[in-house]
């Protein structure tokens, strides 16, 4: 009986340890991601390189894909991985147009050349604007994509979807979710 109430106790103990070990972890991390200062003195701890005022062009056979500048970029080399700030983005596409693209903050991923970008992202070509709040951009297939809600504004039109797709390639963009749009009186056909 003693035995008993001893492995009832000791397995109540390593419960009530486990909870705590939980509530601690969500605590803590509730800190970091609401300071973001606290937040940038973790990722510099991890960051093998800090660098001001950047400029990268990524090429494939010898096309320019992309040029970036940013404000700053942490480079966290074992994931892989550079955080920036303040990115601005501009895709060359194969019809002469650009997009440019500004954001809060950004990733590119090293091994992939992947791109997300979040914080009050604009991007514009010279036909429109969308603004949205994520954007990813994928090298492989060239693709600009969003699954948060986007808003397409042109000379004579507005539009509202929950989710964007841009081919760079061919210059088409497909939305999803919800789409509704407003077309004014001057639009040409």
């Amino acid at each position: 009986m003693k035995r008993r109430h001893l492995i009832q106790r000791v397995l109540l103990g390593l419960v009530a340890l486990a909870l705590v070990a939980v509530v601690t972890v969500f605590v803590g991390y509730r800190r970091i991601t609401r300071n973001p200062d606290t937040l940038l003195e973790v990722i510099k701890k991890e960051a093998d390189m800090q660098l001001n005022k950047i400029r990268q062009t990524a090429m494939k056979n010898g096309v320019r894909e992309w040029r970036l500048d940013a404000e700053s970029a942490t480079l966290l080399e074992k994931k892989q991985m550079v955080l920036l700030t303040q990115p601005e983005v501009e895709f060359f596409m194969q019809d002469g147009d650009t997009v440019f693209l500004t954001a809060s903050r950004g990733t590119i991923y090293m091994d992939s050349n992947r791109i997300d970008v979040s914080g009050q992202v604009s991007a514009h070509t010279r036909q429109y604007r969308f603004e949205t709040e994520t954007l990813s951009y994928d090298p492989n297939i060239r693709e600009l994509y969003t699954d948060s809600a986007v808003t397409l504004k042109g000379q004579a039109f507005t539009l509202n979807a929950a989710a964007m797709a841009m081919d760079l390639e061919t210059n088409i963009a497909r939305f999803e979710g919800g789409v509704k749009g407003s077309i004014s009186e001057q639009l040409p056909f």
